[in-house]
């Protein structure tokens, strides 16, 4: 009979391990290191350096990502403690008193001292701290991702509230200039060279530019508002930083390279990595996991009750203990978790993919665009020249009487929409930089998770 189970159970030792497929190579060489990439910097503006420093400091959703990392980094340690022994201590004591009949008083103590340990025959454990290691990792760029994202947020609105103050500014200007037009085609009504019709489209032009001044001064309130929430402030505090927010001049774009070399820095390529490497890790865990396992345990301790404390060492027992285990049968659920793993792993594989191909299209088409604004802005600029020396001489020409008020109205508004235009423009341009350099990012974050663990420990 004995050996009939030793028979069995080497049988379903090698079985197992037949049965099972192994686990998939990765697809690509690990990612690089991390780099100390704050891209933000390169767009030379001394205001927006101060914003993203206080956000990565105050921003309450970094903070809350940091504490997902290192509930991540506590389940390595949790894997870690998984290769080592356990050891338990007992120390039991009881008293003992008759109630009715003859009077009598005891104290019985027990204590015992105990350790159990798993040896790691086939690595499985080392597989799982493997897993863990990598998901540790993957959360450590999910929190890189969170940053560049937040702090590419914080850009873009920090430029829309530039763009908003200087198109601001604008329309006043516009005004002033619709102002003293007005002023002539008064003069001219009252001359009775023209009807009262153009003193009252003029009006309605400048009610329009002042329509147009209320709804831009309540936008520049709410990215106000905005910039405070994303440095984790009350909106109700005041924001004198924004008295500098101006639409700035953009150097040459960063050198790409070769972009394959330069996306494997992205935090998204390396989070994907290790995803991959972590269901990799899960997928031999799981294999091995249908492998027999090797338990040995040791105890030692007074395991008879005694009357007095100081008996306990008078009876010391010690028991050793060796055991094999491995599952027979189980109706295929090991089976069954070794497909998913693998089918988990297949799936990140595919992801990992199809991230790269999303970093180089990402970079190429923020490239493309920038390069074909800066054109267009050129272009634009050329017909705002034009559309202002027209203007000019409409208002001339106006004023001695050559051409009708309609013709000066159609030179001003099409002046003042492409001046408008152009603002956008600019805008719109350094929003395609911000793609660039966030599509480009490689992580920045100091790894002071060691830090912020000792600090909890202490």
């Amino acid at each position: 009979m004995k050996r009939t189970s030793w028979v069995l159970l080497v049988l379903s030792f090698f079985l197992s391990g037949c049965l099972s497929p192994t686990p998939p190579p990765l697809v690509a060489p690990p990612p690089k290191q991390i780099s100390a990439d704050t891209w933000w910097r390169e767009l030379g503006d001394a205001s927006l350096n101060t914003l993203a420093e206080t956000l990565l400091r105050e921003n309450l959703s970094l903070d809350m990502a940091k504490q997902r990392v290192l509930q991540s980094f506590a389940a390595v340690h949790t894997k870690e403690a998984a290769l080592l022994p356990s050891i338990s201590m007992s120390v039991s004591s009881s008293v003992q008193n008759e109630l009715k009949g003859v009077e009598s008083y005891a104290d019985t103590y027990l204590a015992s001292l105990s350790t159990s340990y798993e040896v790691d025959l086939f690595g499985k454990k080392r597989d799982a701290l493997t897993a863990s290691e990598n998901s540790f990792l993957a959360n450590f760029e999910a929190l890189h991702i969170n940053t560049i994202s937040l702090i590419a947020e914080l850009a873009n609105t920090w430029y829309t509230l530039a763009y908003k103050r200087e198109s601001l500014a604008l329309l006043r200007e516009q005004r002033s200039v619709a102002q003293k037009v007005l002023a002539i085609t008064n003069f001219k009504y009252e001359s009775g060279k023209n009807s009262i019709t153009d003193v009252w489209q003029q009006e309605q032009l400048i009610a329009s530019l002042n329509t147009q001044m209320t709804t831009l001064q309540s936008d520049i309130d709410a990215h106000k508002r905005a910039i405070n929430l994303l440095l984790g402030r009350s909106v109700l505090e005041e924001f004198p930083l924004a008295e500098h927010a101006k639409l700035i001049s953009l150097a040459s774009p960063p050198e790409v390279g070769i972009p394959a070399t330069k996306l494997l820095a992205r935090p998204d390529v390396k989070q994907a990595y290790y995803t991959l490497a972590s269901a990799n890790a899960s997928l031999a865990e799981a294999i091995k996991n249908q492998y027999p396992s090797l338990n040995f345990s040791l105890s030692v301790g007074s395991l008879k009750s005694v009357t007095h404390f100081s008996d306990l060492l008078d009876t010391i027992i010690g028991t050793a203990m060796a055991s094999i285990s491995g599952t027979l049968f189980d109706g295929g659920a090991k089976e069954a978790l070794v497909k998913q793993a693998h089918f988990v792993s297949k799936e990140r594989s595919l992801n990992y993919k199809q991230v790269l191909l999303q970093a180089f299209g990402e970079v190429q088409e923020a490239l493309s665009r920038e390069i074909n604004l800066s054109e267009y802005l050129h272009q634009l600029k050329t017909r705002i020249n034009l559309a202002y020396t027209i203007f000019e001489r409409q208002r001339e020409k106006y004023l001695l009487g050559v051409v009708e008020y309609i013709s000066v109205l159609n030179a001003q508004q099409s002046l003042h929409d492409l001046e408008q235009t152009h603002l956008n423009k600019q805008l719109e341009l350094i929003k395609y930089r911000i793609a660039l350099h966030r599509s480009l990012a490689g992580g920045f974050l100091d790894q002071s998770i060691l830090e912020d663990w000792s600090s909890y420990e202490k």
